[in-house]
């Protein structure tokens, strides 16, 4: 299993299990982030969950690109556009909570904006570097701008280049660090105390907040969507994936 999903209500843990690949997010951990947000919105039970990674190193480093891209990935007949997936869209009635440990990249940042509150710990690292690899960082593009404001998520998605916690602090993207040994507790804390409050009225905050925070995203995702798959196409894309592949490889 690429994904653990622990219910002790009225709290849920949704852990990214793949720490030798930093979490990275293949097909199947796609689809079981996917099955775990339908899983908390059905139980009743649950109020709020947390979302992590494993192995201490990393929230997400993104998409495994060495699969998710592969030559062959498209006759597998994977298709990200899915209108049922987080990743282009898709958000659960019930508050999430990220609790951030290492590397927040690409798609792993993406997630961590899925996400209603965002904590994380000094070693963190935040960054969105898909258009150095001919790709988009669509959902992120989509969501950035209105947590941090257009010129700080501007710096970000155009250059590519990281932050550190610090700076995340700093420009609203999270909203507190909190140190590697206290990260669960305190996301557990924040968790229960929003199962304290009335059901309804949590989700019902957090979809009025979202609509104010993010008013016309439905026509950005419709055009996320079908940029999405002009990149998919480009004949650059895999040449700049491979460089990426290869300077991974250097460093194993």
């Amino acid at each position: 299993m690429t994904v653990q999903f622990e219910n002790t209500a009225p709290v849920a843990t949704i852990t990214i299990d793949r720490p030798e690949k930093l979490n990275a997010m293949d097909r199947e951990t796609y689809a079981a982030l996917d099955a775990a947000f339908a899983a908390i919105d059905e139980d009743e039970g649950i109020a709020a969950a947390i979302v992590t990674g494993a192995g201490g190193r990393a929230f997400s480093a993104g998409a495994d690109l060495k699969r998710m891209h592969a030559p062959d990935a498209k006759r597998k007949g994977w298709g990200p556009w899915r209108t049922d997936g987080w990743s282009f869209g898709r958000t659960p009635a019930t508050p999430l909570i990220a609790a951030i440990d290492g590397y927040a990249l690409a798609g792993g940042l993406e997630l961590a904006l899925t996400c209603d509150i965002r904590i994380a710990t000094p070693e963190s690292t935040f960054g969105c570097p898909e258009v150095r690899w001919a790709l988009l960082h669509g959902l992120g593009a989509v969501r950035l701008p209105a947590v941090v404001g257009l010129t700080n998520a501007m710096s970000m998605l155009l250059t590519g280049d990281s932050i550190d916690a610090e700076e995340a602090l700093r420009i609203g993207l999270i909203s507190r660090i909190v140190p590697q040994e206290g990260l669960m507790d305190e996301a557990r804390r924040l968790a229960a105390s929003i199962a304290e409050n009335h059901a309804g009225a949590v989700q019902m905050t957090k979809e009025l907040a979202n609509r104010a925070a993010y008013s016309g995203q439905e026509d950005v995702l419709r055009l996320y969507r079908s940029y999405f798959a002009v990149l998919e196409s480009n004949p650059e894309q895999p040449e700049a994936i491979g460089r990426f592949g290869a300077k991974q490889a250097a460093a194993d």
